[in-house]
């Protein structure tokens, strides 16, 4: 979950994915061999994939590339899914992720029945002060202290809730397997406990095991269908397995839930756009940058759909834009090269891709070989 905005990215598809952003593995691969990825739209998420160029046919400038489906997208090249941030947000408490995490994660109290006050027992009335103290570490943002105080509360004595309330620390420290033991203890011990369905379900998806991630996303939405990041997550499952109606379904109640959700106009807009709905995926793109003019992945794709539409210059302006707020945004400089030779300017668009090249995209080799001396 780099700061930075993913780039396109040749996805392979998992034919077992349960049901987030085609959890595509990431293959970086050169152009020649790049035949499914989009062009010119980037996916806000952290996922693993690569990109493939496309995109282009021009008559004007002689530009005729066979077209991917879909065109004017690039997919994150480290594309979990296209729901959680492209941040890092370990040990974060300031990360927009993580406030999410934390926030579910305080929210996740379950009954622990007796009141301390009414415990004999010395072990059970300090487990359960142990507990409180490292709900309140967590909800700080100290999860190592937290983790700390959960394990002695639980070597005192075992409940469901502090396992899962330890698990998701350790999800929020992206200690995936460590997280997904406790949060088995507390379904084991709990099946009811459903939030442990949520936690276990984001640490498979982090750890690439999508269907299993889905069932647990599956469980959670039954039993809670208010909570956006659920339907983000399994958004990213069914995009993994280009199910991109399903995806867009499911960002649909994201948006629903909360219009302010950080990221779903950009991803919902990519949706739309794989599903060649370049004008709904215009509107998405255009939602995202009033919410935050600062969003370069939603100016690259915006060109991207634009560019699509042959509407070079205006695709030219936004990825001016993306580049001028990452100069380090390849797939922006690979796109705005597509842009620049349709409208004539080929000694540009060379250049924009020789940039693209430099800083690792290696797809861009193709269209160097082809239209650059």
């Amino acid at each position: 979950m780099e700061k930075l905005r993913k780039t396109f990215t040749c996805l392979i598809l998992f034919s077992t994915m349960l049901g987030i952003a085609p959890m595509l593995v990431s293959c970086q691969q050169s152009a020649d061999k790049q035949k499914q990825a989009t062009d010119g739209v980037s996916q806000t998420s952290r996922p693993d994939t690569n990109r493939s160029v496309q995109n282009g046919t021009s008559a004007r400038s002689g530009l005729n590339q066979e077209p991917q489906k879909p065109s004017g997208v690039t997919s994150a090249k480290k594309l979990d899914h296209p729901v959680v941030l492209d941040r890092n947000f370990k040990n974060d408490p300031n990360n927009q992720n993580s406030k999410m995490l934390n926030a579910f994660a305080k929210n996740s109290v379950e009954n622990l029945g007796p009141t301390t006050k009414s415990i004999t027992n010395p072990d059970q009335k300090k487990a359960i002060e142990l507990y409180l103290n490292g709900s309140k570490k967590s909800n700080d943002g100290d999860q190592n202290g937290a983790i700390e105080d959960f394990t002695q509360s639980l070597n005192m004595y075992k409940m469901p809730v502090v396992y899962m309330k330890r698990g998701f620390a350790e999800l929020i420290s992206e200690d995936y397997s460590s997280a997904i033991n406790d949060m088995n203890e507390a379904i084991k011990m709990n099946p009811s406990l459903y939030r442990a369905y949520f936690g276990r379900g984001v640490c498979r998806f982090e750890m690439k095991d999508f269907k299993t991630a889905e069932e647990d996303m599956k469980v959670f939405i039954e039993k809670d269908k208010t909570t956006p990041m659920a339907y983000n997550y399994f958004a990213g499952c069914r995009f993994i397995q280009q199910d991109y109606k399903g995806a867009l379904e499911n960002y649909e109640m994201v948006a629903k839930l909360d219009p302010k959700f950080q990221d779903i106009y950009t991803n919902r807009g990519m949706m739309k756009h794989y599903l060649n709905d370049l004008k709904g995926a215009v509107e998405d793109y255009d939602k995202a940058l009033a919410i935050d003019p600062n969003n370069a992945t939603a100016y690259n794709n915006r060109g991207g759909a634009k560019l699509n539409q042959q509407e070079f210059k205006g695709a030219l302006e936004d990825f001016d834009k993306a580049i001028s707020l990452n100069k380090d945004y390849a797939d922006a400089y690979d796109n705005r090269g597509k842009a620049k030779i349709n409208l004539g300017d080929n000694t540009g668009a060379c250049e924009d891709w020789q940039k693209a090249y430099s800083l690792g995209l290696e797809a861009t080799r193709e269209m160097i070989l082809k239209y650059c001396k």
